[in-house]
């Protein structure tokens, strides 16, 4: 879900740093990386290159961008400058405790978001040329009966996507599409690199980049769907608030909350986004006598838009998984902290991790249990993670019923699990261990936890 997305080079070269950056330092540490003064200038010294390279590559782009953005419409997976204004202001001026925020951190993070920031007009260019090449066959695309998985992180929604992204009536964008929704560049890949590169060799090259501990808990496999948020969050400064405290993480890392300000980003562009990767998913799932029989699939934490999506598309099909939360915020907060980290500031200190996600979590579950026992337009259905993991068949076919209107599963789903090892995690801290009072934990969530349990 952190993964970051820039521009292909960017996103590629920090996944195949990680585990160079893990072997150099010790990212289990629970506090910000405080370096001397000799450290702070090395470090420093390659991040304003970078930042200058940029700002050279960017300038003589930006008339192409504006010029787009008045033709067409502005890129909604480019950050606006508010948004930037915001976060130097929160870098600034917050004081996170346990431990604290130095002013390296916060140098470093300036540094971060200038650069990512200024970098943003070549994503924006990269979406236009889309617009350019092949916008009038996209809008006459339609949408019709989408899926949409919007489950709570750590609930086994990927494990249900892995299983139904395979029915060929689908059209589930890849991870690596969701970060790079350029159609343009999906044609291109696909008839130069993907000739000559293996997608298995892909996969290798990935996984041995990846840190072992983040591989126990999620097998990424750039070739399929996953969770959408990760993909989003990149597009906009999200991701950087989990190194600005709980605070701030609490509002701007919530999948299930729309802040003031963030209402344009969360309710119009996410919606924009989701419908332009739609229609180029099914562009380019097949001939044009094929689209209209191809439906679209989408899987995320993506709660806050719920609502939006299901305005959007009354037809739409809403799917959640829900998990026993104690145990699911559990693994949320070790998976979380196992995921790749900033290559100089480590990883989010175990203490903000726990406070954030308390409170986003217990936030998320509220809101996810009113909204799908809502009596409202589009079709909502709960699958129990229990009843996932002990009747699969039965799962399964309520699912294909509700959507599918049919009673018999496709040959490709699977009856019974295939046997999974998910014990023995190198990382994985107790509650007691984060210093969380799980009987309060539970009490907060009672209400949740009877629907888990109710049959």
């Amino acid at each position: 879900m952190l993964h970051s997305a820039g521009n292909a080079s960017l996103w590629v070269a920090k996944i195949m740093n990680t585990r160079r950056q893990m072997e150099k330092k010790n990212i289990f540490k629970n506090e910000i990386d405080k370096p001397s003064i000799f450290q702070f200038i090395l470090r420093m010294i390659p991040k304003l290159i970078f930042l200058a390279v940029t700002v050279i590559i960017v300038l003589p782009l930006l008339p192409i961008y504006w010029l787009g953005c008045l033709v067409w419409v502005r890129p909604p997976n480019v950050p606006y400058l508010q948004q930037l204004l915001r976060y130097l202001k929160h870098t600034w001026t917050v004081s996170p405790e346990n431990p604290i925020l130095p002013f390296f951190g916060r140098v470093w993070l300036s540094l971060s978001l200038f650069h990512f920031y200024i970098g943003s007009p070549i994503r924006g260019i990269a979406w236009l040329l889309d617009e350019l090449l092949y916008g009038r066959l996209l809008n006459k695309i339609s949408i019709h009966k989408p899926f949409f998985v919007i489950s709570a992180g750590r609930s086994g929604s990927t494990q249900i996507t892995r299983y139904i992204e395979e029915d060929q009536r689908l059209v589930a964008p890849t991870i690596l599409q969701c970060m790079f929704p350029y159609l343009w560049l999906w044609r291109l890949v696909s008839n130069t690199i993907g000739r000559i590169i293996n997608p298995e060799k892909v996969r290798e090259m990935i996984k041995s980049a990846m840190p072992a501990e983040l591989w126990e808990r999620h097998e990424l496999d750039p070739f399929k769907a996953d969770t959408f948020d990760g993909a989003f969050l990149s597009f906009h400064f999200h991701r950087f608030s989990l190194y600005l405290g709980p605070e701030v993480a609490k509002e701007d890392f919530n999948m299930a909350n729309i802040a003031p300000y963030d209402e344009q980003i969360k309710k119009n562009d996410f919606v924009r986004l989701v419908d332009r990767l739609a229609r180029k998913a099914i562009y380019f799932s097949g001939a044009p006598a094929e689209w209209e029989s191809r439906r679209f699939y989408l899987k995320g934490h993506f709660l806050f838009a719920a609502q939006s999506l299901c305005e959007r598309y009354q037809d739409a099909y809403f799917l959640t998984v829900i998990r026993e939360p104690v145990s699911r915020i559990r693994s949320g907060i070790n998976y979380m902290r196992v995921n790749p980290p900033d290559p100089v500031l480590g990883p989010v200190p175990w203490s903000w991790l726990t406070d954030t996600l308390i409170h986003t979590e217990v936030f998320y579950g509220k809101v996810e249990q009113k909204w799908f026992t809502q009596e409202t337009n589009g079709h909502r259905s709960v699958i129990r993670f229990t009843e996932f993991v002990d009747d699969l068949e039965s799962s399964m076919k309520r699912i294909y019923k509700d959507y599918f209107n049919s009673d018999e599963l496709p040959p490709h789903i699977p009856t019974n699990h295939s046997p999974r090892e998910r014990k023995h995690y190198t990382v994985n801290r107790t509650l007691s261990e984060l210093g969380v009072d799980e009987g309060a934990l539970k009490n907060k969530l009672s209400d949740y936890i009877d629907w888990c349990q109710s049959v």
